[in-house]
């Protein structure tokens, strides 16, 4: 069982449980510091990310058909379950039997033959229940546990978006993302969207700008347009915020709290060789980052920097980027473990930041300049609560309206960006376009 799959995955889901650190760093950390194919890394890293996503859902399953609370089970022996439970319910190519095996095996290893025993029962109850009766989850679907996101959460969207139908929203976070690669090459994106599928990578048109990946994206990094820098994976929504800007050429605008700089990339090509980009960070190793990807895209015309947004001094500019830190809440597709490591209280700490970054910010704004403020949250406090709090303090803005390129559908009562993907297919984002006077 030695660089299995499902070994390296046990592994990784004890080391979250334990340390609460973020599922992508805990899965790099495993691939770098051990000797695993690329095989093993790619099917534990899809296995453990579905898994903690589901996992609120796996734990209730394991209580209901074992009768214990999961704080009586080793943390260790909930792992293995887990992983065992997620294949018997969501992966029909795997048969059961062979997860069980495989389950009593990993319990053996990591336990004592006294707890494979327990592992063994918990799994075959399952599988007798699952197959004596269709609609065997029917009667747990009702319990909100179902949904797999803490209660605070659930109670939050319920109370702020009673518009949406909870149940598709929360049906809608749990799938895995889309993959969207931007198009910054020469070549339209007809033209693109043929080179890769020469390349195997399959897409589909989303807009002039997006292919939407349907088949091949564990390519698209090796794929030499990428590495040229010709194509980078972002969402459309993150795009979005950068619309707002309404950005022309020569422009220099300031982004701020702006690594790794997926965003200040895209703004480089519609500045164009003349403008700037004036990028900083509070986090110098995610700067680094920002950095070491400028040799991929031989961009000039972004200049990175270690600031914090909330203190520190800038150049006076007609437009600035605020994208914000934030809760991550609208990002849950794309990072399934957020909604386990992010507390309530949390919120209030990101919306006290936010607005004291945004009021310390828009003092680097020539009059009649722009100022988009945008975060990857869904959540109203850290988006248009913290607007109106601005506006309130600051009587020299207006909120603005919003260019003509952004879709209509897409700017909410508020005339604010909007995008949560139980409606739009996207990324939850949000952005504000604010006006300094004259």
């Amino acid at each position: 069982m030695k660089n299995d799959a499902r070994e390296l995955s046990v592994k990784i889901l004890i080391n979250f449980d334990k340390t609460h650190e973020q599922l992508n760093e805990i899965q790099n950390k495993f691939f770098l510091n051990n000797n695993y194919n690329t095989q093993v890394k790619s099917r534990s890293k899809v296995l453990t990310n579905e898994i903690i996503r589901f996992k609120g859902r796996i734990d209730y399953i394991i209580e209901q058909i074992s009768g214990k609370k999961n704080k009586n089970f080793n943390k260790n022996l909930i792992s293995i379950l887990r992983l065992a439970i997620y294949e018997i319910l969501f992966d029909p190519k795997i048969p059961d039997y062979a997860s069980v095996n495989t389950a009593v095996d990993l319990t053996k290893i990591n336990l004592n033959k006294k707890a494979s025993g327990l592992t063994n029962a918990v799994l075959r109850k399952l599988i007798r229940i699952k197959e004596e009766k269709k609609n065997w989850d029917e009667k747990f679907r009702t319990d909100k546990k179902w949904n797999s996101f803490p209660i605070w959460i659930q109670n939050r969207f319920s109370n702020q978006h009673k518009e949406i139908n909870a149940k598709l929203f929360f049906q809608s976070f749990n799938k895995s993302p889309e993959t969207f690669v931007r198009n910054d090459s020469k070549l339209s994106i007809f033209d693109l969207k043929d080179n890769l599928y020469r390349n195997n990578i399959k897409s589909l048109i989303f807009n002039e700008f997006f292919l939407k990946i349907k088949n091949g994206s564990k390519d698209i990094l090796d794929n030499e347009f990428f590495q040229s820098g010709q194509i980078s994976i972002q969402d459309p929504a993150s795009y979005g915020i950068i619309e707002c800007l309404n950005i022309q050429k020569d422009d220099v605008i300031l982004d701020v709290c702006a690594a790794p700089g997926t965003k200040s990339l895209a703004m480089s090509y519609l500045v164009g060789e003349k403008g700037k980009i004036l990028s900083s960070d509070i986090n110098n190793s995610r700067v680094e980052m920002g950095r070491k990807d400028l040799k991929r895209n031989n961009r000039k015309n972004i200049i990175w920097s270690v600031k914090d947004a909330s203190k520190d001094t800038f150049p006076i500019v007609n437009k600035i980027l605020v994208d914000a830190p934030c809760s991550g809440l609208g990002v849950l597709r794309r990072k399934p473990d957020i909604r386990w490591r992010r507390k309530e209280k949390e919120i209030t700490f990101f919306s006290n930041l936010q607005l004291k970054i945004l009021c310390h910010m828009s003092s680097f704004l020539k009059p009649g300049g722009v100022l988009v403020y945008g975060t990857c949250s869904i959540d109203k406090k850290e988006n248009f609560n913290v607007v109106q709090n601005f506006l309130r303090i600051n009587k020299d803005f207006k909120l603005d309206k919003m260019p003509n390129t952004i879709d209509r559908e897409l700017i909410d009562e508020n005339y604010c960006f909007s995008t949560i993907n139980v409606i739009d297919n996207l990324d939850g984002m949000f952005a504000a376009r604010l006006k300094k006077n004259d």
